[in-house]
């Protein structure tokens, strides 16, 4: 009878249903590019995956401006206060991310220009800004600081459901290029509208009166978080930047298409952190052992696991690049080993970063960590870019990557030792 009530505690519990919700949406991310990729990297060719591939990722920089840093500060302010000023923070993001919205779409103006003679790149780009209109009113933050990933879920399974099925219709050679860019968009900008629906009429959300001094006040605590975030983004998209000025189109697809293994990774890790970050904040906030020590327990239970994940991938490099990708790819499977590294350490970063500095709110300690290892990352991309092209963009994300891991160890000692002292 213990058992019983015990496995029934368990499995009512929140963040079971939480984890439920959430691994639902990372099993479905999972599928559909096991998918799409086959279907997509062949059909487009590497030379057209590759322009997309540039495109997507200007776009993705855009993505982090526009979402800005509410994606944390937002969710920590949600899960320490709840509802009480939920319309106030909701308001505050909604103008801010308007703001920020105009300004990537300035930035947006001037890529084009400035690669005017790439005709197919422009397009695309220009296409796929219908993106930054869903992640503008993506409501991810409310969802996850009050606990309810369930709505995460669908919105994404029903943006990305109708994505894929429209790819697999209307994308049928290397000249639908411009079609694939459009259709990909739906995703997000569905997903994103459909969020902001359900949390309207889930928490009776309304746009409120507030002043600049609000929204200027909400930009600001999500300002080391967005540093941070842009600095993270450099990490994962600053090899295709380089590889986009100095090789080949099909080089930059060849690499997208082979970092799209360790990306597929990272979506089985997702969830377990969106999961760990609120109940972290709220430990932090109570207690700084109790947030510290929930924080190492699933450390030691999550490396581990995702160790024999990636060195079972390793084993089989080569064939899995044949059969995902296609044998024109397979002649780039080495580049996959020092990713599936670079996935490692990411990992353990997210523990010394996200859960512990931001989570115990020490977010100008994390983002120095960042803004140190951003310049150091751009540099050690373009060396390696620079001499050995796609071989030197999949080692370079690794160096870097153990370069901030070491960096946030430094600024963490010292803010561990002094909130144990301070509880003894």
């Amino acid at each position: 009878m213990n058992i019983k009530k015990y496995l029934h505690k368990i499995a009512s519990s929140r963040s079971v249903a939480n984890g439920m919700w959430l691994y639902a949406l990372q099993f479905f991310n999972l599928v559909v590019p096991l998918l799409t990729l086959p279907y997509i990297t062949r059909i487009l060719g590497s030379e057209s995956y590759g322009t997309f591939s540039i495109a997507l990722n200007v776009i993705t920089y855009l993505q982090v401006v526009v979402e800005y840093g509410f994606g944390m500060s937002a969710t920590r302010k949600v899960a320490i206060e709840g509802k009480k000023n939920l319309n106030r923070t909701f308001t505050a993001v909604i103008f801010g991310r308007s703001i920020l919205l105009l300004c990537s779409l300035c930035l947006a103006g001037l890529y084009t220009i400035a690669n005017r003679n790439d005709q197919s790149l422009c397009i695309s780009f220009a296409i796929l800004l219908i993106c930054l209109l869903g992640y503008c009113v993506q409501m991810n933050w409310a969802f996850q600081g009050l606990q309810e990933m369930k709505y995460i879920s669908i919105i994404n399974v029903l943006g990305r459901s109708i994505s894929t099925a429209l790819i697999f219709v209307f994308v049928k050679s290397a000249n639908d290029i411009f079609v694939y860019s459009l259709l990909y968009s739906i995703s997000p900008f569905l997903s994103g509208f459909l969020g902001l629906l359900i949390a309207k009429k889930r928490y009776q959300l309304k746009i409120v009166r507030i002043s600049m001094h609000d929204v200027l006040g909400e930009l600001k605590d999500g300002f080391y978080v967005f540093t941070t975030q842009l600095s993270s983004k450099v990490f994962g998209a600053i090899g295709i930047t380089f590889l986009g000025i100095y090789s080949t189109t099909s080089v930059v697809g060849a690499y997208s298409a082979i970092q799209k293994i360790p990306n597929i990774l990272i979506l089985m890790w997702s969830p377990i952190a969106q999961i760990i970050y609120p109940m972290a904040s709220s430990r932090f906030n109570s207690e700084f052992s109790s947030g510290y020590n929930f924080v190492k327990k699933i450390r030691k239970i999550v490396m581990p696991f995702f160790f024999l994940v990636a060195f079972g991938i390793g084993l089989f490099a080569q064939r899995i690049v044949r059969i995902l990708f296609g044998s024109e790819y397979v002649a780039f499977y080495m580049w996959l080993y020092p990713l599936l590294a670079w996935l490692l350490v990411a990992i353990d970063n997210n523990f010394w970063g996200i859960q512990l500095l931001l989570g115990s709110g020490h977010d100008k300690e994390y983002g120095s960590a960042f803004n140190v290892s951003v310049a150091i990352t751009v540099v050690v991309n373009f060396l390696l870019i620079y001499l050995f092209s796609g071989s030197g963009a999949s080692i370079a994300p690794l160096i870097s990557e153990i370069i901030l891991n070491l960096l946030l160890r430094k600024n963490a000692a010292p803010i561990i030792k002094q909130g144990n002292n301070r509880e003894e």
